[in-house]
């Protein structure tokens, strides 16, 4: 009889050598954010990731550093996702993107990938689950504003949620794989539950849901950052909305014209750090993307990401594989969709 087949599973052990540990690990940690490390020489790590359909689950460990999730990683990774984690041990601190807070021992806070961080953390262990948005998203009300949302310890939420996290862990490697992508949903509506009253507490203040919902009107944006006709106006009339209802529903975003200029910096930096444009002048990427003034579009690109177009595109290097990199490479295809199911 054929053994039935298991979930993908990814692994940095003892069985590497330190300097491979530590490749490999910032190799995977890349999918999400970029690594800040004071001393590789001594630094030490582990993981164990399994792919359970569309979900991706993984028990992480470090002796120490800091992740950065900055605007240029989100703009040049695309990912539409969230991260849910439990600490298992040690401590975290989330410095930049969310309300500045420690991360206790046994609480599951949830990171939205389209927004920026800055977390610092000592020899610690958690656990971490990858959601797509499109399997969360349907199942809250209020999908935007889960960013660094935090279920304490002592809550039922953190228990239930934290809980099956490890017993996923525990029993992983004895499910099969048809077993594991069964339970996605399942898991996916946990998180949903558990989340849900901290989201909508927030939501209550808001203002009463319009017909059109923002999130429509940001698909539109992204579908049409070339075009001119974009304007406040223009949205107001093709969405049948009041400029008041567009302006509060994206005043959490920093405003509708702040975020469609933000959106078309994203692009153009997803686009100058793509091999595939590399024959495009930087004056013809902003003309595509609706700036008429090079001069304005380089300012906004340097303010938003920290350097210019034109080193933005000369750091495309930066972004290959790193040398002898093999299981941390498979973890960030599997995040970034690239890899085998």
């Amino acid at each position: 009889m054929t053994a039935a087949a298991r979930p993908s599973v990814v692994r940095i052990d003892e069985t590497l050598s330190p300097r491979d540990r530590f490749d490999n690990w910032r190799e995977a940690v890349s999918a999400v954010f970029d690594l800040e490390v004071e001393d590789p020489a001594t630094f030490d790590c582990g993981m164990t990731s399994w792919k359970l359909g569309s979900l991706l689950l993984g028990g992480f460990r470090s002796s120490g550093n800091t992740f950065v999730r900055d605007r240029a990683k989100v703009a040049r990774g695309g990912l539409d996702h969230y991260v849910v984690q439990t600490l298992i041990q040690g401590t975290s601190v989330l410095r930049e993107g969310a309300p500045e807070a420690e991360w206790p021992r046994g609480s599951v806070r949830i990171l939205d990938l389209t927004r920026t961080v800055r977390t610092e953390a000592q020899a610690f262990s958690n656990l971490t689950l990858i959601v797509p948005r499109a399997v969360l998203e349907p199942l809250l009300g209020a999908p935007d504003d889960l960013h660094g949302v935090t279920l304490e310890a002592e809550t039922v939420g953190a228990q239930l949620l934290g809980g099956l996290m490890q017993d996923l862990s525990r029993r992983a490697d004895a499910m099969t794989l048809a077993e594991a992508e069964a339970l996605g949903p399942g898991v996916a509506a946990m998180v949903a539950a558990c989340f849900g009253p901290s989201v909508a507490a927030a939501e209550t203040a808001r203002a009463a849901r319009t017909a059109v919902s923002r999130r429509a009107i940001q698909s539109h944006v992204l579908a049409h950052l070339g075009s001119p006709d974009l304007s406040t106006d223009a949205l107001c009339s093709r969405f049948g909305l009041s400029r008041a209802t567009l302006y509060r529903l994206f005043e959490p975003l920093g405003g509708v014209e702040g975020w469609i200029r933000g959106a078309r910096l994203d692009e153009a930096c997803r686009r100058l750090s793509s091999p595939a444009t590399l024959d495009r002048r930087v004056s013809r990427v902003a003309q595509d993307l609706g700036f008429v003034n090079e001069t304005s579009f380089s300012r906004d690109f340097r303010r938003r990401f920290g350097v210019s177009p034109s080193e933005a595109r000369q750091r495309l290097g930066d972004q290959a594989p790193l040398p002898g990199s093999t299981s941390g490479g498979v973890f960030r295809d599997w995040v970034c969709g690239d890899g085998p199911e």
